[in-house]
């Protein structure tokens, strides 16, 4: 009678440890799915803070040049591309190759253009800079403004 007894705690015991190896291996198949999900969110959310910063920077350069002397923002078409590469601080024509520096995943441009804000102004522009950059997929941010010549208005 104890061998019969035994025999049905070992089998009892073997779908235990069946059932408890399943709940451990959903467990820790369920971390690293959440820990691989953090990690790629994490590294898209830190490409798109540098992302916003260089299309900030490109605007803060298109003040500057705006600063010098409204004669130095393109205004001879409706619509204009330009290059705006690392650490310039003049706009380059597009070539299509816009790439931030050699190396990098980031390309700026800068896009001067009418809208109907600016439609009877000679002195405002619509200015646009727009980064993209590859991840997953082609991603890309714009961040757009609008300049006067506030030196005319006054």
């Amino acid at each position: 009678m104890t061998n019969n007894c035994m025999k049905k705690y070992i089998g009892q015991s073997m779908v235990e440890a069946v059932v408890a190896i399943g709940i451990v291996t959903l467990l820790i198949t369920g971390l690293i799915v959440v820990t691989t999900a953090t990690l790629k969110f994490g590294r898209m959310s830190k490409s798109r803070t540098q992302a916003i910063q260089y299309a900030k920077e490109g605007l803060e350069i298109i003040r500057i040049i705006k600063d010098t002397g409204w004669d130095n923002v393109p205004k001879n078409s409706p619509s204009e591309t330009y290059c705006l590469f690392e650490g310039q601080q003049a706009l380059s024509a597009d070539d299509g190759t816009c790439t931030m520096s050699v190396g990098s995943p980031y390309t700026r441009t800068i896009v001067f253009s009418q809208d109907s804000y600016c439609a009877d102004m000679a002195s405002c522009r619509k200015v646009s800079a727009t980064v993209s950059w590859m991840e997953d997929a082609m991603r890309s941010i714009s961040l757009p403004m609008y300049i006067t010549n506030w030196r005319s208005i006054l």
